[in-house]
Order: C-alpha cells, then structure tokens, then sequence
C-alpha cells in the first residue's frame, strides 16, 4: 500500500470492540501457557495469541494483556517459554487464566528448569525456550518477541486443546 493510500483511509472508524470481538470468535486457536521467573518467583498465564514469525533467525511471538503482572516480568526476566496444551489439559488452561498470583498457579505441577532458567511445565505438546527479542505496546496488549533457544516436542502424535467461540474444543480423530 501507497503512503497516500494510507493518508485517504487512515480516519475511517475502527470497528467497535464488540465487533472485533464477535468476529474473532470465528477464529479456532491452539491453547498454550506463557511461564517466566523472576527474582525466584515463577509466572504463569493462558495465551491464545501465539504465533511462529520465522524460521530464521528461529522466532515465535505471544501477545500479553500489559495489565497482566507476566508482561512486566518477562520484560524484567528477558526470557520467556511457551507451551502448547494438549486435549485433556483444559483444567491446566483455565487454571493459568484464573486471577491467582505468583507461584500459587503452579501449585503441586511437576515443573523442570528450562535452559535459561526459567519454568518449564511438564506433558506439554511441545515447549518453547525462549529469549526475549523485542517487545511492541500495541493498544492495550504487549506483542512480544522471542528468540527461540530450546524447544520439545511430545514424542507420540497427540491432539491439541482448540479454542473456539469462547469454549474448549477437540479435533476429531480419524478412525
């Protein structure tokens, strides 16, 4: 797009956020956890929003409410990880969007160390290590940017928790 063709259209209204909101729910997504440590206390939340940006340099992207504490901590941490849910951890997801602080989130969850030092959830799909490139305050979410530098993946196929229209979903399985 032309640097004019933005000039003409950039005053026309945006959407409202009920809109957005609506629309959005079309839209069927994986569901992962974002974990960081800071000064010895470990930080959790539900993400949606996530996304692989490039294979090279190797770089996935999550998108934080800025008024969650775990955008702030992973801007102090500089390290983040990602991990991708399976289809019976719905309890695993709503447990990590529940307003529960800190370490408390974590409770009695097996949990490793992961290369950087931060938190890594154990029976994950896949899991992403990751250093903090670059973060851009869009509205009133944090996008974030990491360089990954470890990952793993579940070694047999297994099937991926969706979220959809504001509920939990499976894939069906081919017989």
């Amino acid at each position: 797009m032309f640097r004019s063709d933005y000039d003409r259209w950039k005053d026309l209204p945006p959407v409202s956020p009920d809109e957005l909101r609506q629309a959005l729910r079309q839209f069927a997504s994986g569901v992962t956890i974002v974990t960081t440590q800071h000064d010895g206390i470990r930080y959790g939340i539900t993400v949606s929003a996530f996304a692989s940006v490039t294979l090279e340099p190797p770089t996935v992207m999550v998108s934080i409410n800025s008024a969650s504490q775990l955008a702030d901590m992973i801007k102090e941490a500089q390290t983040f990880a990602v991990h991708i849910l399976a289809e019976d951890q719905e309890e695993l997801s709503q447990r990590f969007s529940a307003p529960i602080d800190g370490d408390e989130k974590f409770g009695n969850l097996p949990v490793a160390e992961g290369v950087n030092g931060i938190p890594i959830l154990n029976r994950m799909l896949a899991q992403f290590e990751c250093v903090l490139d670059r973060t851009i305050q869009v509205g009133t979410h944090v996008v974030m940017f990491g360089k990954v530098v470890g990952t793993e993946s579940h070694p047999d196929p297994a099937w991926p928790l969706l979220y959809y229209h504001r509920e939990y979903h499976r894939l069906n399985r081919p017989e």
